[in-house]
Parts: C-alpha cells; structure tokens; sequence
C-alpha cells in the first residue's frame, strides 16, 4: 500500500536526479473551443440492464440544505482523491514502483511498472498490454482500472493475475474502505464488496464515494448533490449544471455555463455562502496542490487570453488574478497527483496525444514521448 512517509522521501530523492532524464502515481466534464482533446466515456447500448444479483437502488428522499452540511472539512489527501477521480488518474507511486500509462509510437498504449533503482526510474516492464488504465488504485497488491472497454480489471502489481472484477461498461471507478464503486454507464452507482453486487443510486453523471456521502451530478440536470446512503437523503447543491465538482476543505468548486463562456463557482458547504470569478474561461478546468501544499487551478482562455493558464486557487476570485504560468510547448491534462507529485497527460495545439510527464517538486520533470516509445515485443 501507498504510504506518505516513503512517498515523500521518495519525492525529494526524485528531485535530485530525475530531472531530464529520458522516460516517465492512487485511490469528465466537456470541453468549448476547438481543438481541445476529449475524455471520452465509453458507450453501451439503450436500456442497459444491471450486473445480475445488482437490486435496483431505492429513491432517496430530497432534503433542503442546512448549513452545516458537512461533519468535517475535506482533508488535502479526500481532495486529491476527489481531483484524481476527475483527472481519470492512471499514474500512481507504491513504494519504490511508479505504475503509469505508456503511450507508444503507433498509437497503443499499455499499464507498465518502472522500478526505482539509485533514484532513477528503471526496468520497464508491460503489466497490460492494450489498456489506457484509467481511474488506477492499489490496495493490497493489486491494481485496478478500467479496460480499453470500460470494464473494471485488477492485475497484481507484478503482472500476475489478470482479471475482470465487472464486466459491464463504466464511466468510472473508485476504491474506497475495501469496495470498488463503479459508476456504470447508464449511470447506476454499483458498490462491489467481496463479489456482492450492491446498487446505491441511479441517474449519475459522475459520482464521487467519501466517508460523509457520495457527491454526484445528475445525468439529467448536471446539477451537484450530496446523497447519504444511510439515511437516504438527497441534498441538491447548485442551481445550475456543475462540470468538475472539486471539494476542498468545506468549500465545493466547480465550472458553470454562462453566455460569455464558463465561470469558476464556490460553494461553502459550511454557511452556504457562494463566490463567483469574474472572468470566464473555455473548456478544461483542473485542480491540483503542488508541493508547497497550495492548491491550484489550471484552465483555458482565461479572460479571451490563448493557450492555459495556472492560477493559485486563493486568488481566483480576485478581480484579476494573477497568472502563474502561461504559454506552454504543450497543452495539458492532470492525470494523477499526490504528495507533491504530478502526472500531466501531453498533447499537441490540434489535440493530438503525445505522452506524458512526471512533473517533479520544485518543477523538474520526467518525460515519456510516444514518438520515443517502439511498440514492445
């Protein structure tokens, strides 16, 4: 399993000599301009039945907000557990193993494993060939994801072991307390514990698993909620559709639709009070902490400018927040973070993809090129 302790150690031997170097960490929301790359969700056919032995989920009951909503605030480690599950991680550090997605040079891609040798990234081996590995978690030396078919898989981390633990199409997975919830694609939220099939909500376009509740979209509405599986109470928290819902201590933010284009919202699920960025913005809204701890934002076109932008999440609703960092050789999606280090998926001005990068404390970088990669015998 992941420990902090070592990861971190970890981070700052990487810091010394990864930096450069040639090749490349645990447990959806569309786009406006062009050309921006798309994080598809897999398709299934009209009137898709559940897994068998899945019940229906009952009709929780909608309740108003009452502030407080929450017990306690989001710890930085539930946030970025939340901001991976948007980002679709599939990139994760486990000890002294890195476990990525390798992109290779005619388009295929793989769940490979390098080892940390003398604070290198060595040895490359395929875990699984033909798999984008997306929503990638461990727990007790097994790895799971989604399949280039959406189906939910798990490997040992040696290789060993291969096999499905669902076989239906799913927008999504999470591990969380010893359950995988898989998110389907005709939006039933499905709770698998030791090969039982447990059915807990219906109608989602995203939903996140938390010891406080589950925070989903609504497929029909996009609209956020709070859903508590054990009372059964519905809590509709915003007005209006909400694309990368992202709680961080008790506040919740999220991107919504306006006439100009996308604003950055904030609700705080501690007194109810809301915020509102004054400039809007075009397609992919990301979060992630870098490693002096603060949490940033990382989008596109903000105020009419081009390419991404970077901003320290504190000062977004500032009247012109400041930029911190812009013009980039590549365009970027987060594809997992944690305990200071960041995987960023790379792609070119038209969207193409091109590989991906371990983005390192104090902004070194460890970068795997598909161009670079021959397809592996």
């Amino acid at each position: 399993m992941t420990t902090r302790p070592i990861a971190l150690l970890l981070c700052a031997a990487l810091l010394l000599t990864l930096a450069g170097c040639g090749s490349p960490r645990q447990v959806n929301d569309t786009r406006a301009g062009a050309p921006e790359p798309e994080r598809t969700a897999p398709q299934t056919e009209q009137g898709q039945t559940l897994p068998p032995a899945a019940e229906a989920p009952e009709q929780p009951r909608s309740t108003e907000a009452s502030f407080p909503l929450l017990a306690r605030a989001f710890s930085d480690a539930e946030s970025e557990d939340m901001a991976n599950l948007n980002a679709r991680r599939c990139a994760l550090l486990v000890v002294n193993y890195y476990y990525c997605r390798c992109l290779y040079a005619d388009g295929s891609s793989a769940l490979v494993r390098y080892e940390i040798v003398d604070n290198n990234l060595r040895h490359r081996s395929v875990l699984t060939p033909d798999c984008p590995a997306d929503f990638l978690s461990e727990s007790e030396g097994r790895l799971y994801y989604l399949n280039a078919d959406g189906a939910a898989e798990s490997v040992g981390t040696d290789g060993s072991g291969r096999r499905v633990e669902l076989d239906a199409p799913c927008l999504s997975l999470q591990l969380f307390n010893g359950a995988l919830y898989c998110l389907l694609a005709d939006g039933t939220l499905l709770a698998l514990r030791g090969g039982e099939k447990e059915a807990l909500l219906a109608g989602c376009a995203r939903a996140f698993v938390s010891e406080q509740g589950v925070f989903y979209t609504a497929a029909s509405d996009g609209r956020a909620h709070l859903f508590d599986p054990e009372a059964l109470t519905d809590v509709t928290l915003t007005a209006e559709a909400a694309l990368c819902p992202t709680l961080i201590g008790t506040t919740l933010y999220y991107a919504a639709e306006e006439a100009d284009g996308r604003h950055l919202r904030a609700l705080d699920l501690a007194d109810g009070a809301q915020r509102r960025m004054a400039q809007a913005f075009r397609g992919e809204l990301e979060f992630f902490r870098g490693w002096d701890g603060q949490w940033r934002l990382r989008l596109d076109g903000l105020g009419g400018a081009a390419g991404q932008q970077t901003l320290f999440l504190a000062a977004a609703f500032d009247d012109a927040p400041a930029v911190q960092s812009a013009a980039d050789a590549y365009r970027r999606l987060c594809r997992g973070l944690g305990d200071g280090l960041r995987t960023d998926e790379l792609f070119s001005a038209d969207g193409a993809a091109l590989g991906f990068e371990l983005v390192l404390p104090g902004g070194g970088a460890h970068t795997s090129l598909a161009a670079d990669n021959p397809p592996e015998k």
